[in-house]
């Protein structure tokens, strides 16, 4: 890898995740649901209402009673009556309402704020999202701070003591969280429920955790995840904002489950709760994965996260089966496969077992959208071998404007920014065709997961930060990570060394390349996007032997010749999994 690689607070849509101690079942499944599109103050109910909040709240309401929740354990409060004391109240009663074992599940659908976002620099604690009440007071800082429902000072604390009483907690959140909100730059969307309020100086550079620090803009990382029963799922990443479906236009651009208007997460998450992301069983990770493909084939820059991360989930809780599997509740992707097969297919969502949803057929092509592109460069892109120029549902998107081009992902994250003359384009274009023909799509039989980490960042990271990827089998296995760089060139990042090669122990964390904060990767120059393969072999695999040392190579290369020639005779049961890491660059000074 190149040295690079507006709803939103906690969130998580999780149930069925596991026998707590003692094996007790859960006896019910209790839910509050919360919505706010509307405020008392009247400047801010003009120029902030949100259209989508109360058809958010009566379909996921309906929804609901399909995955084992009775119509009398769901509490609905929207607007007026979704103040801060009450919103806080009903939390907080969710311990009598429910029982040790039982299944609460906490639905916020509104705006949201946060510390992180640098055209929102308000004095909110580090690493921490707030939702925003019907009586929100804006008139200054002081009743801003007291209005708003802050996630580390408000719902932690309540949500630590259902964790504790044994409930099995449920969060999600459409709402912005936090961030810097690097993919809104160049947005076009004008509806997201990310809330500007009063600005301060949050002082990130001021901060303890990077004090003395040279980087523009590093983020400190996030506090270690506080529950042990407790599955967020957000809208959107630390570093996005949340967009609201919310005109007859938008309607028509984004068509919604039921042609109303929505949180574009709520949409998925509705889709998916009707069975037409994924179909039969699916475990959270599965499920995350499928809204968040669903959105990006949209192009809409935003990608629900789950949390704990890999690297802070010893229990696996996100690979546990999904809303009701463990509840005696039908899975709903059972009940709809036509329109499983037909949405996933449109939005490129893999099934539950890893591979196209059933019924959908394989892309074995990478389809390119071109805007505003010349003839020549038009006829070099349709020359290439396993690309397929279209006008939607794109893989990729090359935009020219006069002797400067941009390749761009499905959401529109930017991967490769050049003139329209480099060669790289068109060899960042030809690798990712070559990956996708090349790499076995394999199954779930291993269990694997991937992801980076921190793992709130939704795989965006800014300049001088540092990550890893966090890797877990369900069965022991071998893994390689196969990494295509935003210049087209190729590196096999793992296994690099023999002592990479050995067998890694099903059930724990693996962090590549290494633990200790001084193998982690830095993100520099030049920035865009990586995609990484990550691949777990049932067997170990002799030809990975032949391609130690990290270099980086070409697709026209004696090692892509290896490569490709071992996947082709692989041995054992295969699992993959592809991570798209997002890199920007920070402000400020230009050296980490």
């Amino acid at each position: 890898m190149t040295a690079v690689i507006r709803r939103c607070f906690l969130a998580s849509a999780v149930l069925g995740f596991g026998v707590l101690a003692g094996g007790v079942a859960p006896a019910r499944n209790v839910a509050l649901l919360i919505a706010v599109g509307r405020f008392a103050n009247p400047i801010l109910d003009r120029n902030n209402q949100l259209l989508g909040t109360a058809a958010d709240i009566e379909a996921t309401q309906k929804a609901l009673g399909h995955w084992g929740f009775d119509s009398s354990e769901v509490l609905v409060i929207t607007d007026r009556d979704a103040t801060h004391d009450r919103i806080l109240a009903e939390i907080s009663a969710l311990e009598q309402r429910s029982a040790p074992g039982d299944t609460v599940l906490i639905y916020y659908s509104g705006h949201g704020t946060s510390a992180n976002d640098e055209d929102n620099l308000y004095d909110l604690p580090y690493a921490t999202g707030a939702w925003i009440p019907y009586d929100f007071d804006p008139d200054n800082l002081s009743s801003q701070q007291r209005s708003l429902i802050i996630g580390r000072r408000d719902l932690v604390p309540r949500l630590k003591r259902l964790d504790a009483g044994g409930r099995r907690v449920v969060v999600v959140s459409d709402s912005c969280f936090s961030g810097q909100v690097v993919r809104r730059l160049g947005q076009t969307h004008s509806h997201t429920r990310y809330l500007p309020i009063a600005k301060r100086d949050l002082g990130i550079a001021r901060s303890s955790d990077n004090a003395g620090s040279n980087a523009p803009s590093a983020r400190p990382p996030p506090p270690p995840y506080p529950y042990q029963h407790v599955i967020l799922l957000s809208g959107a990443s630390d570093s996005e904002s949340g967009i609201d479906i919310s005109s007859q236009s938008d309607l028509r651009l984004y068509p919604t489950v039921d042609g109303k208007f929505h949180g574009a997460f709520t949409d998925a998450f509705l889709r998916l709760l009707d069975g037409q992301l994924v179909s039969g069983t699916f475990t959270y990770a599965q499920g995350r994965d499928a809204m968040s493909s669903f959105l990006e084939h949209r192009n809409l820059p935003q990608h629900p996260q789950l949390l704990p991360a890999i690297a802070e989930d010893p229990q696996d809780i996100g690979s546990s089966a999904f809303l009701g599997a463990m509840h005696g509740a039908a899975p709903a992707g059972a009940a709809a496969p036509a329109r499983v097969a037909a949405a996933a297919a449109a939005a490129g969502v893999v099934g539950a077992a890893g591979s196209a949803a059933s019924a959908a057929p394989a892309k074995v092509t990478v389809q390119v959208k071109l805007e505003g592109v010349s003839a020549s460069l038009r006829a070099s892109i349709a020359a290439l071998g396993g690309v397929a120029v279209v006008d939607h549902d794109a893989d990729l998107t090359v935009r020219e404007n006069g002797t400067q081009a941009q390749l761009l992902g499905p959401a529109g994250d930017p991967i490769l920014s050049t003139t329209s003359a480099d060669p790289k384009l068109i060899q960042r274009i030809a690798a990712q065709a070559w990956v996708r023909r090349v790499v076995p799509a394999g199954s779930d039989a291993l269990g694997l997961r991937a992801e980076t980490d921190p793992g709130s960042r939704g795989n965006t990271f800014v300049q001088c930060e540092s990550f890893v990827f966090e890797v877990r089998v369900k069965k022991t296995a071998y893994l390689m990570l196969l990494d295509l760089d935003p210049e087209g060139g190729l590196t096999v990042l793992y296994p690099t060394k023999s002592s990479e090669g050995q067998m890694i122990a099903s059930g724990s964390a693996r962090a590549i390349p290494g633990a200790d904060p001084k193998d982690h990767i830095l993100v520099t120059a030049p920035f865009g996007a990586d995609q990484v393969s990550v691949i777990a072999f049932e067997q170990p695999q002799d030809f990975l032997a032949d391609l130690y040392g990290a270099q980086r190579f070409e697709i026209n290369s004696s090692r892509a010749d290896v490569l490709a020639r071992g996947l082709a005779h692989l041995k054992g049961a295969v699992s993959t999994q592809q991570v798209v890491v997002n890199t920007y660059a920070g402000n400020g000074k230009d050296r980490c």
